[in-house]
């Protein structure tokens, strides 16, 4: 099978540019996932101005949403996450980018060198006409108002944002009506730049912080005041199609608006961890329990690391600890820190702390557990409330998983012929029974392209025997943090093992990169007859299932039932293409396909046909399903209709 394959290779490389690429996503999985849960529950997070916000105003973004709180801003364009923004001044910031609210590219993402008007960050109507503490009276400029937040570009990003890709804030002078638009005043802006440059001209901050003055009682002092975050985007990466991605990305975090500030008033007083809970595995986000079992001592980490920061201008005597247990609370492992004094992050920065981690999971016969985690950071001084509290679970399930779960990037290779591996060490024997992979979208793609899946031995620290190769084409992942899930025959394997793919075109697969995790050092690839490892800091979306054989329905239809193939999707030219692979258990007109609303109203019902005319639906989301002889619904997929 070498040989074949070494041919393939040689066959495809001739010729063209050969690299690794990565680059931004074409969709956001987890907004996407989030705005149709909303759509199917007819559930509308966005805030209203029913009733103004008063003041303070101030939002960290560090809780656990897709997008931002709908009790202070009305639109939901913009991203809440951990993933992008780097050492936040805490624990979560608001993303703008070139996704929109649904985690699709938007419309008016064409190539070419002009910017365009992406995101938005726009604030409740916020009542800067009246105070109402401790009593109700009119706000006047004597009040000293003042808005802050904190900004960086780039963050975790592949790409940065180019000079003229800058970054807006602007206040309502007056909000629309009749035929009159809203009326807006600019009042701060930044150029792009790399977080490098950023940080170069800035003292070193991963984050500064912004202090405007609101002055103008006349234009601003009114019960329906309003500022709004927005950037542009300038959409001239490499003209592939299957390479055009996210980028440009800002990250907003600490907005804050109140009365009696000064432009020194830039400290708040608290202690808060800037960054997740860490694994305690030493190599792994996850991995199979009885692999751990087999050696625990080379898994779990000798110590983790934990980051946090005192916001306040004094040295703060602290105390760290956290705690694990495991869910039925038979297992329970501690550890609290001397005290010690936490410098002011103004002064020195993020402070890092690494407790030992001197014990094990517990040593059992059992398939899996999940353990919780608790990191505490809290303040000694007497009566004092500053401190902090992180929490995260540890799955050892039947995988293998360097990343967690969530693609900040996409990764490629080109041209055909290219080869893809990903490094795996076992602790013992066992059978491998599926890989999962996280395919994320390409933008206008009719045609997604065949790859090879392999699976190879070791050959001294690089792939060496091809061990299994299939024929595969990619799935994407319509569901939130959710893996495609490739079966195979029980594949015995041992020692070090490494999965990948070879290309059979030059296009882009796209497949979903960790930014957050850094395991470059477990990637190879292959576009020129010899293996290197990977040039970029990170961990790829692939996945081993190993163990027992894994039941019928999980994740991937089993070998009975069809399995169905659609793209473009989303489909922008009226013709949905689809392909059938019924295992040899059925054929294609036996079937019908029926196409609903999400309000479950059939909008299409026709028989099954490798092309499907979509041109008379709206732009939306909708649910196209596959019905057998029986009526028996056995496919369904989510589509997007867009102009």
């Amino acid at each position: 099978m070498n040989r074949l394959l070494t041919v393939f290779f040689l066959f495809f490389s001739f010729g063209g540019w050969a690299q690794e690429v990565l680059t931004g996503m074409q969709t956001n999985p987890l907004v996407g996932e989030k705005y149709l849960e909303n759509q199917m529950r007819g559930h509308f997070s966005k805030g209203s101005d029913t009733i103004p916000a008063i003041l303070p105003f101030f939002d960290d973004f560090s809780y656990d949403s897709i997008y931002p709180a709908s009790s202070l801003w009305i639109d939901n364009y913009t991203f809440v996450n951990t993933d992008i923004p780097l050492y936040p001044p805490n624990r979560g910031a608001v993303t703008l980018d070139a996704i929109d609210e649904k985690g699709l590219m938007y419309t008016n993402a064409e190539q070419g060198p002009t910017p365009f008007i992406a995101d938005h960050l726009t604030s409740r109507f916020i009542r800067l006409d009246s105070v109402f503490s401790p009593s109700p009276r009119k706000l006047t400029a004597g009040d000293s108002v003042y808005l802050s937040f904190y900004y960086q570009p780039q963050g975790r990003s592949r790409d940065f944002p180019l000079k003229q890709d800058s970054l807006l804030l602007r206040f309502l002078i007056s909000p629309a009506h009749d035929s009159v638009p809203d009326i807006w005043k600019k009042v701060w802006f930044s150029k792009g730049m790399s977080l490098d440059t950023f940080r170069y001209y800035n003292n070193e901050k991963y984050f500064v912080q912004v202090m405007i003055p609101i002055t103008d009682t006349l234009l601003f002092f009114k019960k329906t005041f309003r500022f709004q975050f927005y950037n542009y985007v300038n959409f001239a990466g490499p003209p592939e199609y299957s390479w055009q991605s996210n980028c440009d990305q800002w990250n907003i975090d600490n907005v804050y608006l109140n009365i009696g500030r000064n432009m020194n008033d830039t400290v708040r007083s608290e202690i808060r961890f800037i960054d997740r809970a860490p694994s305690m595995l030493r190599n792994y986000e996850s991995m199979p329990y009885p692999q751990y079992t087999a050696a625990p001592e080379q898994e779990m980490a000798d110590s983790v690391t934990v980051i946090f920061s005192n916001r306040d201008v004094a040295i703060r005597n602290c105390r760290y600890s956290y705690k694990v247990t495991n869910a039925e609370g038979s297992f329970t492992k501690t550890y609290t820190s001397p005290n010690f004094n936490l410098p002011p992050v103004y002064t020195t920065g993020p402070f890092t702390e690494h407790p030992a981690v001197p014990w094990f999971y517990p040593i059992t016969q059992a398939d899996s557990a999940t353990f919780k985690m608790q990191h505490i950071i809290k303040d000694n001084a007497g009566g004092s409330t500053l401190g902090d509290t992180i929490n995260r679970n540890q799955n050892l399930f039947n995988y293998f998983a360097y990343d967690d779960g969530t693609p900040e990037a996409s990764y490629g290779l080109t041209p055909a012929g290219s080869m893809l591996a990903y490094r795996f060490s076992l602790n013992k024997p066992d059978t491998l029974r599926a890989i999962q992979m996280f395919f994320n979208r390409v933008m206008n793609n009719t045609s997604p392209p065949y790859f090879y899946l392999c699976v190879w031995n070791d050959d001294v620290g690089t792939p060496g025997d091809t061990i299994y190769c299939r024929l595969r084409l990619p799935r994407y992942a319509d569901q939130l943090n959710k893996f495609v899930t490739y079966h195979m025959p029980a594949l015995p394997v041992s020692g070090i093992i490494y999965i990948g793919w070879i290309q059979t075109t030059a296009d882009n697969l796209s497949l979903g990169f960790d930014a957050y995790n850094d395991h470059s050092d477990q990637i190879f690839y292959n576009t020129t007859g010899k293996w290197y490892p990977s040039a970029f800091s990170g961990s790829l979306m692939i996945r081993p299932i190993v163990g027992k054989p894994i039941p019928l329905g999980m994740e991937e239809p089993g070998t009975s039932a069809p399995q169905l193939e659609v793209y473009p999707n989303p489909c922008r030219d009226g013709i949905l293409h689809l392909s059938l692979n019924s295992n040899g258990t059925s054929s294609a007109d036996r079937y019908t396909l029926t196409v609903t609303n999400l309000l479950g109203q059939t909008m299409l019902n026709v028989k099954y046909a490798e092309s499907l005319d979509v041109s008379s639906l709206r732009q939306g989301i909708y649910i196209l399903y596959l019905t057998d002889r029986n009526g028996s619904k056995t496919a369904m997929r989510k589509i997007i209709i867009t102009p």
